[in-house]
């Protein structure tokens, strides 16, 4: 396994939903409060180009941010925040039902939120025009009526503990819970991939058509389980090597990724072997990436952040050997990354 050291990297920048999740719409509001960074419109704020651009600013005031660069989108009607897309990032937030995680066989922790985390086709733009395509994704989902599709939380959730199997038209089993799949040998593959879980082969651009090993079939490693959620799912291109350059999708490993994969970085480690010291940007769906092993400046785990549980806590979601598959449990450290193990081993964190 090819594992990159921090100190010389430089980073450049769809079914029911599965066990664990309840959805309850509560009325009202839809935003998780109002944003404290908040300005209100101005002369100057982003122009919104086509046809279908201008219908969006219609119904939508769009206002550019910084820290990270972002345009958050507010309900005229009312000035909620209804959505929230990051420059430079394909992956967006948007307010819709509360909705409730749990994880009982691994911990009393639960996340409830109204962030719904999606992918668009193409990274949001820094402007000073939308494009009609995007445009028309944004204004789609921001008018979606009735039950929701699908988001990146929700499908991350149907690989947990007891979640149950589901198969697509062809009879692929696509989600169901997942096991833990990974070696630590020369000689073997890094682990369980995303195609090992789905037991079909799969055609990659950097190597062609590869056959799953056969011997991990419904495992996933920390890794693979990301690859699964967010290139499978949700699109994100998938490579079948480690990387050495910025690519516009995700490589194999947990460090590649974090070294390569073309995104927004949300918080970095101050030194190679030290936790980022501020965690405010973040919001569910980032990447975060852990030096677990020996050496503190090495990542080695990655997985996806879902939201704060009822203590505060910032839960992440990862298939880890301890509970043999995916979890944001508590088994062997609490499954937060602002405080404990996993807290003191966080090295990085981007925006997909």
């Amino acid at each position: 396994m090819r594992l990159v050291h921090l100190g010389l990297v430089a980073i450049v920048g769809v079914a029911a939903v599965g066990v664990g999740l309840a959805m309850v719409n509560t009325g009202g509001s839809t935003s998780d409060g109002p944003d404290p960074t908040w300005r209100p419109a101005a002369p100057g704020d982003r122009p919104v180009g086509g046809p279908t651009a201008e219908r969006l600013a219609e119904e939508y005031e769009l206002l550019d941010l910084a820290d990270p660069t972002r345009t958050q989108v507010r309900r005229r009607a009312d000035q909620t925040v209804v959505a929230t897309l990051t420059v430079g990032a394909r992956t967006a937030v948007f307010a819709g039902p509360r909705r409730r995680f749990a994880e009982p066989s691994t911990t009393p922790a639960v996340v409830e939120s109204t962030r719904w985390v999606r992918v668009a086709p193409q990274a949001w733009p820094p402007g000073p025009h939308i494009p009609e395509s995007l445009a028309h994704w944004l204004l789609a989902e921001l008018q979606r009526d009735g039950d929701l599709p699908v988001d990146v939380l929700a499908a991350a959730m149907q690989y947990l503990p007891g979640a149950p199997d589901l198969r697509d038209r062809h009879g692929v089993r696509y989600a169901g819970d997942a096991g833990f799949g990974y070696v630590h040998s020369r000689d073997e593959r890094d682990g369980a991939d995303f195609y090992d879980y789905l037991e079909i082969p799969w055609h990659f651009p950097d190597a062609g058509n590869v056959k799953p090993s056969g011997r991990w079939g419904r495992d996933l490693d920390c890794s693979g389980f990301l690859r699964l959620v967010y290139g499978y799912r949700f699109g994100i291109p998938l490579f079948s090597q480690t990387a050495t350059t910025t690519v516009d999708g995700l490589p194999r490993t947990a460090a590649s990724m974090a070294a390569y994969a073309r995104a927004v970085v949300i918080a970095a480690a101050p030194s190679p072997s030290r936790s980022p010291t501020d965690l405010s940007a973040m919001q569910p769906g980032d990447l975060a990436f852990f030096a677990l092993h020996d050496d503190p400046a090495l990542i080695t785990h990655s997985g996806i952040y879902i939201g704060d549980d009822a203590d505060g806590g910032m839960r992440f979601v990862s298939s880890r050997g301890t509970v043999d598959g995916p979890t944001f449990g508590d088994v062997r450290g609490d499954g937060v990354l602002d405080s404990g193990y996993f807290g003191k081993r966080l090295r990085r964190v981007i925006r997909l």
